[in-house]
């Protein structure tokens, strides 16, 4: 408030001394040409044509030095604005530029190598301030202070006063003028900027080619004398970036802003996340007859079953779908001469990796080994569609919910994947040799987990609400203090 008001006063006061400086000027001007048009010079300043300002500025030096700050600070303006225009570009937007021909392949051109233009625009904006400092400095001031000592001002004290005003002022215009209001335009019109000062800017490159060899090899040799890598680029865009981004972008709703976080997630996650481990797959025995295995998955919810031999989980000859037990050609045939091959996927591939193979093979279940070649689990194409799209829940399922709330206590699956704890309380599970909540606790307590076994971390409370055999089967969290306070 204190600056504004400080700089209300000195345009003011400059205000003031400029008319009657300029009104001074003309009197003079007059008394030595033609005293009949003296009454008209004493009337003041008025408005005046673009001619009479032109007329003004070629007699009076003090009016045609003020047009050049102007111009100079203006002259910066466009170096502002050329300069955030080109570096707002996203790289989609320069090739879309680039295809409609034109300026846009110049937009293109000049990007490509940001070096170039930005010390172009540099100089630019350098020579600009450097002008216009120096003519406010040298020529307006000096000029000012005659008419500060007839308002009553002592002559040093009005040099000095002079030079601080005309200073503060083309300080105060170069920053809004010069900066901000061009930048702010740029920001918000990029594209429109970018095609208007392209070809401009390109010729100002190409002339000042020499200046800015020059200037690079001076910058790389200051960058290579402080330890640093003149060639170095800076990272592409982390996705911690893009998380920040997709949070702060109003236009999508909460639905598709949490699905698009999820699907940034999904890129980091393995197959060994998504998939059922084997100690909850059902398998059909290679050995049974048709008969058999249509009786034993009669209550079973599936349509498509892992084969193995004997009671062997990691000898898995492939899979049994449903449709292949209702009409055999033969039932005596036994399962094993009805398995279809199996995809196998290693339990480290990546999610989207596992995708592509799983629709490049037409398979809608695969079998998920471990480095030594042992059975992992299995995954289906709906659960790898779940890490993206979300759950998908259809009549058949029959599991509970992995996340339960309950008033201050969340109930979580003990199979819950990192990904899945982090959604339901807000924080990372610690690395560590587990990819479950269930093999967290069995980390933390250094043993085979009891029901109403408590493990505190991270200032949760996490108790073992029921096992299903050697399994954590259910674990209640709940907040430390809140504990307490009870």
């Amino acid at each position: 408030m204190v600056f504004l008001a400080a700089t209300k006063s000195c345009l003011r006061l400059l205000s003031r001394v400029l008319m009657c400086a300029i009104r001074k000027r003309r009197v003079e001007a007059v008394s030595h040409n033609d005293s009949s048009n003296l009454l008209a010079a004493i009337g003041g300043v008025g408005r005046y044509s673009a001619a009479d300002v032109a007329t003004i500025a070629s007699v009076d030096p003090l009016l045609r030095n003020c047009l050049l700050v102007v111009l100079f600070i203006l002259l910066g303006a466009c170096f502002s604005a050329a300069e955030m225009a080109l570096v707002s570009l996203r790289p989609t937007q320069i090739e879309e530029l680039a295809g409609r021909g034109g300026a846009g392949r110049t937009v293109k051109r000049l990007t490509a190598d940001s070096n170039q233009f930005l010390s172009a625009v540099q100089v630019g904006v350098t020579i600009a301030g450097f002008f216009s400092a120096s003519f406010g400095a040298a020529q307006i001031a000096p000029a000012l202070a005659p008419a500060l000592s007839a308002l009553g001002v002592g002559r040093a004290a009005a040099a000095s006063i002079a030079f601080v005003v005309v200073t503060l002022l083309i300080a105060y215009l170069s920053v809004v003028v010069g900066e901000l209001v061009p930048k702010r335009i740029a920001m918000q019109s990029a594209q429109t900027v970018a095609l208007l000062v392209a070809r401009p800017l390109a010729a100002i490159t190409t002339a000042l080619r020499p200046v800015i060899w020059l200037l690079g090899v001076s910058t790389n040799a200051l960058l290579r004398g402080l330890g640093c890598n003149p060639a170095a680029r800076e990272e592409s865009v982390g996705l911690g970036e893009l998380r920040a981004l997709v949070q702060a972008q109003e236009s999508l709703g909460a639905e598709e802003r949490r699905m698009v976080l999820d699907l940034l997630e999904v890129g980091e996650r393995t197959v060994a996340e998504a998939m059922t481990p084997r100690t909850e797959v059902e398998f059909v025995g290679a050995n049974l007859s048709v008969a058999q295995a249509r009786a034993s998955l009669a209550g079973l919810e599936h349509s498509r079953y892992p084969v193995r031999r004997g009671r062997d989980d990691d000898d898995v000859v492939g899979y049994v779908h449903l449709r292949d037990l209702i009409a055999p050609a033969d039932d005596s045939l036994t399962v094993g001469a009805l398995a279809r091959e199996l995809l196998l996927l290693p339990a480290s591939v990546p999610m989207v990796s596992a995708l592509s193979q799983m629709r490049a093979a037409r398979a809608h279940i695969a079998l998920v080994v471990d480095e030594y070649g042992g059975t992992d689990g299995i995954v289906t194409l709906e659960d790898l569609v779940e890490e993206f799209a979300g759950q998908i829940a259809d009549e058949y399922d029959r599991e509970e919910p992995a996340v339960v709330r309950r008033g201050d206590a969340v109930v979580i699956g003990g199979l819950a994947t990192r990904a899945e704890v982090a959604r339901a309380l807000g924080r990372e599970l610690p690395a560590g040799p587990f990819d479950t909540l269930g093999g967290f606790m069995m980390l933390e307590l250094g043993r085979m987990p009891r029901a109403d076994d408590v493990v505190a971390w991270d200032g949760l409370r996490l108790r073992v609400v029921a096992m299903d055999g050697r399994r954590v089967d259910r674990v209640e969290v709940v907040s430390a203090r809140k504990r307490r306070d009870t």
